[in-house]
């Protein structure tokens, strides 16, 4: 599957390819779960950053994607360290963040704390995808 895309395009990406920056909560996650599988549908693409397949956003989602077994979820991606549009804030005032670091953490073996960061974005207009779709192999 390919990774390029147009400022507007959302793509299926494996689950298994994308690299956390922060930890879940199992709690919220196992409640992103239920609600997938009580809609059957996936309703939010990540935000992921295109060069290194970091997760911005949709980590939860992320989680929930890998054990219900989807083979694709939907995916926007972006050139993070690039796109001005795109903003990160600390949500804890003991851990600085800048997009070098969340790029940095994830690509270490280390992660954030759980709602670490918080990130500004605008994804394009998206239609939720059917589970069943996901879990079909391309």
């Amino acid at each position: 599957m390919t990774t390029e895309n147009n400022k507007n395009d959302i793509v299926l990406i494996s689950p298994h390819e994308l690299i956390a920056h922060e930890k879940v909560k199992i709690r919220h996650a196992l409640y992103i779960l239920l609600k997938m599988i009580f809609s059957g549908r996936f309703k939010t693409p990540l935000l992921i950053d295109a060069k290194t397949k970091t997760i911005l956003d949709g980590h939860h989602r992320c989680y929930a994607a890998n054990r219900l077994g989807l083979k694709h979820i939907p995916c926007y991606l972006v050139n993070y360290l690039n796109d001005q549009s795109i903003k990160v804030h600390a949500r804890r005032s003991d851990t600085p963040v800048d997009k070098k670091k969340v790029i940095e953490m994830s690509l270490s073996p280390k992660v954030f704390p759980h709602k670490t960061t918080k990130h500004e974005y605008e994804i394009p207009k998206f239609d939720s995808l059917p589970l069943n779709d996901l879990w079909k192999q391309n």
